[in-house]
């Protein structure tokens, strides 16, 4: 009697096992069916033969409709790009050493022995390092090929891209516009934006003289001469500044020399890198300290990275830094005797005025995508670690554990905030004494952060 009490125990387990299982079949076709008619299917399967996606090798493409594509290999990316060219924006492959998508036309290709989708006996790999590139062709016998999708990427014909040249000073600030010509975010919002090496110190009239530039990122007593000088160009956004902290101007020593503040500097040697901003962080620390620098032996260079190496060489006493180069003293333990963490002050992106008059529209894109990049690079900044320690400009000897700065979100700087460098530069008759703040400050580009999105190629 027992056994057969649990006989039929056992069978109405089954069968409910099997209602259960059957159910959940038809719920799992039903969300398929679902998900297909949503296009979802698209992010899981290859969009050229339904191979299944592997991340590391995925290609994705953005075309001009603003509908994507992603495939599981470069092979079948570039079968179906054959048929498809006057639709594709961007293709974005991944670096098999960092794992991060980036823009195709700035990759570097292998073709070697180790095959990524066996479906399809993929054999190209994707790096985003020439050097990695190599390294991969000696240990596979693999060779250098050109570009799968072509040496010369067509942009549809449909697709309007203004272009802009962007003239950077600071390696560090213009980390947001590297990031969005690598990812592309630029190209997505259909510009096409160039980065120009840029060496206005803000002592000359030169915002043209690396040819024509449309904008320039640098640090605020420079941005404000640049901006009142003929009134060529105007400020339209804050890039980053310094917060408690994290310094952005520092003076530093070295702590052999057991120096405490600025008024332990006398007769002391200061390296001072060359342009308006070094000099007018330098006076403003010992003005504030109410200490006198007349007796201190100011020692001027070419760069912020001359003037570390001499400090980081016990070549001088002590040197003004500007970051990465102060976090790179904080982790070196050299002796802070002045910092701005508690100073209002920031890098600032201007354009031209000839570029605020012709290009309205292109401008507005730029600012919307840089906003792009900066959420990218706020809320996901471990992500784009190795990016910055590529591409951000820190030095060799902190570059492992260096943090990710924080980018300020779309504002400007405010007068009140402009006032106390103003008064200094009108000091130095390095501007006009009329200089107005409408006149150096334009926010009708700035985007609502809250209407920003991260770009697709972010995702």
């Amino acid at each position: 009697m027992l056994r057969r009490k649990r006989l039929i125990i056992i069978g109405i387990c089954l069968l409910v096992l099997a209602g259960v299982a059957l159910l959940g079949g038809i719920l799992g076709k039903k969300t398929a069916k679902i998900g297909r008619e949503r296009g979802e299917e698209t992010a899981l399967r290859c969009s050229y033969d339904g191979t299944k996606l592997t991340s590391v090798y995925q290609v994705d493409a953005f075309l001009h409709d603003g509908t994507t594509r992603s495939f599981c290999s470069i092979y079948c990316a570039t079968r179906w790009f054959q048929d498809n060219k006057n639709k594709v924006i961007y293709f974005t492959v991944v670096d098999e050493v960092t794992g991060q998508k980036f823009d195709s036309t700035l990759g570097y290709f292998v073709e070697s022995e180790v095959v990524t989708v066996p479906e399809v006996k993929n054999r190209i790999h994707s790096f985003s390092s020439k050097e990695d590139a190599l390294k991969h062709a000696r240990q596979f016998n693999g060779r250098l090929i050109e570009n799968p999708f072509g040496p010369a990427f067509l942009i549809p014909e449909e697709a309007r891209f203004d272009s802009l040249r962007v003239g950077v000073q600071s390696l560090l600030d213009a980390l947001p516009l590297r990031l969005a010509i690598f990812k592309p975010i630029f190209k997505e919002n259909r510009l096409k934006v160039e980065i120009v090496p840029f060496h206005g110190n803000g002592r000359d009239n030169s915002f043209m003289s690396e040819g024509p530039i449309d904008a320039v990122i640098c640090d605020l007593p420079t941005a404000i001469i640049l901006t009142n000088r003929g009134s060529v160009a105007q400020i339209i956004r804050n890039v980053m500044r310094s917060n408690i902290y994290r310094p952005m101007f520092a003076v530093v020593a070295s702590p052999k020399l057991r120096l405490r503040d600025l008024a332990d500097m006398e007769r002391q040697t200061m390296a001072i890198p060359k342009g308006v901003s070094f000099q007018f962080y330098t006076e403003y620390f010992f003005r504030r300290d109410d200490v006198s620098y007349d007796n201190v032996i100011l020692k001027e260079v070419e760069d912020v990275s001359k003037a570390w190496d001499l400090i980081y060489g016990g070549k001088v006493s002590a040197a003004i830094l500007r970051t990465p180069y102060t976090e790179a003293a904080r982790s070196k333990g050299l002796t802070f005797l002045a910092d701005d963490r508690t100073l209002p002050w920031m890098s600032v992106l201007l354009f031209s005025q000839s570029a605020i008059k012709s290009k309205t529209d292109a401008i507005r894109r730029f600012l919307f995508s840089f906003e792009q990049s900066v959420m990218a690079l706020n809320l996901q900044s471990e992500k784009y670690h190795v990016f910055l320690r590529e591409k951000g400009g820190v030095p060799p000897e902190v570059r492992e554990k260096f943090p990710m700065p924080f980018f300020d979100t779309a504002n400007a700087p405010s007068e009140l905030e402009m006032e106390p460098v103003i008064g200094w530069l009108v000091e130095k008759d390095l501007i006009n004494q009329d200089v107005t703040y409408k006149r150096l400050v334009n926010t009708q580009f700035l985007p609502n952060p809250k209407e920003v999105g991260l770009a697709f190629c972010c995702r």
